[in-house]
């Protein structure tokens, strides 16, 4: 861990070692603000520490409640205006049967971490707006990379959508809770970006996707809709038509079309 202090605006990335999250971590970098990220590969980590020796780098295993609490001690020496969770746990469940230690993995870093997370960071920053300890005109926030998957509601989602959809439902409450402090909170819900870990679930070409999108036009969109403080950003456009009009259906037909798109037996 490198840890260092300034004036400057604080962001924590949470799972900011590698592909949207070590994006965003680097545009904020850009853009003047002073960035920490968190990641469980220590790989990644020396990487990071090498090539961006500005950016704090911490190790945690967000699977693991005490390493959590303990990171969570020590983010809270440190003044902080943004957080954004992107750490994600991703499991094929249409081709492998979902086991018990991929199960918990799952729900631990999708649900589990970013609830503890977000209850932490919106203390902190409520505190901060009590005390008036702010940068400037930085408005605090808070944000999660949640998914496209998670938009859709039907029987038969996966343990990942279903998590996802819980996270777009979670942070649109603390957007509620928040307000009053003048608190932003913002879920990022994308359709396929093409990260690296996308690539090597799909034999190192996740080419074929529908409507993928390269790693920095997320960026772009992100920090658009962070700008414009939007609740919910739904993108690419295409995705964000096509769950619409799905979502519009009716209940009956949607789960049809679903279940036969997945393959489950009637």
């Amino acid at each position: 861990m490198n840890d260092k202090k300034d004036n400057r605006a604080h962001v924590i990335v949470i799972g900011g070692t590698s592909g949207l999250g070590l994006a965003l971590a680097l545009a904020h970098q850009q853009l003047g603000w002073q960035v920490s990220v968190v990641g469980h590969n220590q790989a990644k980590i020396d990487c990071i520490n090498a090539q961006h020796p500005d950016i704090t780098t911490h190790h945690c295993d967000l699977t693991d409640f005490t390493q959590r609490q303990t990171l969570l001690d020590t983010l809270s020496a440190s003044q902080f205006q943004r957080l954004i969770y992107s750490a994600g746990s991703y499991f094929n469940e249409r081709l492998q049967q979902l086991d018990k230690t991929t199960s918990t993995q799952m729900l631990a870093i999708n649900l589990q971490a970013f609830e503890h997370v977000f209850m932490w960071a919106s203390a902190q920053l409520m505190q901060q707006v009590e005390a008036n300890t702010g940068v400037g005109s930085i408005k605090p926030s808070l944000v999660c990379i949640a998914s496209i998957a998670g938009i859709i509601d039907y029987p038969y989602s996966s343990l990942y959508a279903k998590s996802k959809r819980a996270m777009i439902a979670t942070a649109s409450a603390y957007r509620c809770a928040l307000a009053p402090y003048d608190i932003q909170v913002t879920c990022i819900a994308s359709g396929y970006i093409d990260t690296q870990a996308l690539r090597d679930l799909n034999g190192g070409d996740a080419s074929h996707k529908p409507f993928i999108i390269s790693t920095q036009t997320a960026v772009r969109y992100t920090m658009q809709a962070l700008a414009d403080d939007v609740e919910l950003a739904v993108f690419p456009r295409s995705m964000r038509y096509i769950t619409r009009a799905l979502n519009q259906l009716p209940k009956p037909v949607l789960n049809w079309l679903i279940r036969k798109r997945l393959d489950k037996s009637l």
